[in-house]
């Protein structure tokens, strides 16, 4: 289906068709997680499926995946940001993570890591 639409979805800009256009409806409870779940939960399970699906593609091709998080802190406690933290760490995959300030991202930081800070459009390290 991809490669059918390849010339369309090049004209549109955008690829209409596929694996990012499911509705995946998750229930907790007996009830959609949207209508039970915290955000801080709605917000680990969204990160615990992108990391199964990592963890797929890895095990299927070899290859792995590259981890994008936005207000990375937003959400999470102390606790549960350095659970993801680790977890992230643990995939050996490249990951960039957002962060409002500094502090909220210490707990993905290592020897490894490299910070950046975007101010009024220029990106400085």
């Amino acid at each position: 289906m991809l490669e059918r639409n390849f010339e369309r979805d090049r004209q549109l800009t955008y690829t209409a068709h596929g694996p990012h256009k499911a509705d995946l409806r998750i229930r907790a409870d007996g009830a959609p997680v949207e209508d039970t779940l915290s955000r801080g939960q709605l917000k680990l399970l969204m990160c615990a499926l992108r990391l199964a699906q990592g963890e797929f593609l890895t095990r299927e091709s070899g290859r792995r995946c590259l981890y994008l998080i936005d207000d990375f802190a937003s959400e999470l406690d102390d606790e549960r940001r350095g659970l993801l933290a680790s977890r992230l760490k643990a995939t050996q995959s490249q990951v960039f993570v957002s962060a409002i300030s500094a502090e909220h991202v210490i707990d993905m930081s290592d020897e490894n890591s490299k910070m950046f800070t975007v101010e009024k459009g220029k990106i400085t390290d």
